[in-house]
């Protein structure tokens, strides 16, 4: 288990640093990373309880937390805190209460009045208009600063869930290849898919599957973004797969694409490029050596130079944790400076103009020598002759 008072008391140690007096974080990545408490796994739809604006955890520099819980699904918060000692005083709010006046009084608890408050960035607006109206001359700062630099590197605890997390998505992959024909719909793939996460172990996906059938006979274009849809795989078109497990806390994000039958030339010289480009930045990701935008320039330059940069339509990559998304972003402008222990997509792509989506996508470490790569699946082109 991690060392969640060792994290708070490197939160707090930092909050002081920051001149940040009290800290408030909602249900979120960053309190489960922070405590241990787990996060909900979020609805399609809004699904907001009575006094959800005012609850989470309320974290001052020197007195006990204090964690604030809706009623409605209180007694799974009591069972966790049970075995969190660090995590702070359960106070269960009322249906209905004075959600605001319960706020206030926690502030008012916590906060001497000077200092600036620290808000998580997923903290609603009502939230801050609240804490604006208990401490008005309180400067209000995001939390984010203060948490996001010591979530960029993972333990190794942290690693080695993701490394396993890793390997059950190349488990997948595998899975599900045998199970493809000839006339399965974007969404029926992403549904086998979807299935094999559950068997595999994951608890969740990390994100929503996404699948892109190009190419062929009835070229699909549009934008790599679109909405799965109900076109269907046939021959001579491109398969791309972008999908991943949440299990443990953290998430894995991985990508291939297939040839339904043979692919012709330019296919196969833009497979090539691709996986070059991804060889090219996992060899790069040297400990201290190189930023998060030169690591995008060296893939990046390695496509463009083939004559197909305006192809490549998106950034490198992202860190990748609790979130599938997580700072800093592999994309020009951003200058932070890789490090250990810092956790990468790498996913140079190809949009080509008869619509098919070339792509690779792996897990990979920074580490003092080069990139760790966490999946096992080989890079070789696959030809599916369904």
């Amino acid at each position: 288990m991690a060392d969640y008072a060792a994290r708070m008391a490197r939160v707090r140690a930092e909050m002081a640093r920051q001149g940040v007096s009290l800290l408030i974080l909602p249900g979120s990545s960053s309190l489960e990373w922070l405590t241990g408490i787990a996060r909900d796994i979020p609805n399609p739809t809004e699904d907001n309880r009575p006094g959800d604006w005012v609850a989470g955890l309320y974290l001052g520099l020197d007195d006990n937390p204090v964690i604030l819980e809706p009623r409605m699904g209180s007694d799974r918060m009591e069972r966790q805190l049970a075995d969190m000692p660090w995590a702070g005083e359960l106070r269960v709010l009322g249906e209905p209460d004075d959600y605001s006046g319960r706020l206030t009084g926690v502030v008012r608890e916590l906060y001497d009045g000077t200092g600036r408050i620290a808000l998580g960035e997923r903290a609603w607006a009502k939230t801050a208009i609240d804490v604006i109206r208990v401490a008005p001359d309180a400067e209000i700062v995001n939390a984010a600063d203060i948490i996001v630099p010591m979530r960029m590197i993972k333990d190794e605890e942290e690693r080695e869930i993701m490394r396993a997390n890793a390997r059950l998505t190349d488990g997948v992959y595998e899975t599900i290849l045998p199970q493809l024909t000839l006339g399965m719909s974007e969404q029926e793939i992403a549904w086998v898919i979807d299935r094999a996460i559950i068997e595999a172990g994951g608890e969740f996906v990390s994100f929503h599957t996404g699948i892109r059938i190009g190419g062929g006979a009835t070229s699909r274009r549009g934008s790599i973004h679109d909405h799965i849809t109900d076109r269907v795989l046939e021959p001579g078109t491109t398969l791309a797969f972008d999908f991943g497990i949440l299990k443990d806390g953290y998430c894995s994000d991985f990508g291939r694409t297939v040839f339904i039958g043979e692919p012709g030339d330019e296919h196969r010289k833009v497979y090539d490029l691709v996986m070059s480009a991804q060889a090219a930045a996992i060899e790069a990701m040297k400990d201290g050596e190189i930023t998060a935008s030169g690591l995008d320039r060296v893939a990046r330059s390695i496509i463009a130079d083939a004559g197909y940069g305006e192809k490549f339509i998106h950034r490198l990559g992202h860190s990748i944790g609790k979130d599938v998304h997580e700072p800093p972003f592999l994309l020009e402008g951003d200058d932070t400076i890789l490090c250990t222990g810092m956790c990468f997509t790498i996913e140079p792509s190809v949009f080509m103009d008869d619509g098919s989506f070339v792509r690779v996508e792996d897990v990979v470490m920074v580490t003092p020598d080069r990139g760790e790569n966490f999946n096992a699946t080989d890079h070789d082109l696959r030809v599916l002759n369904l």
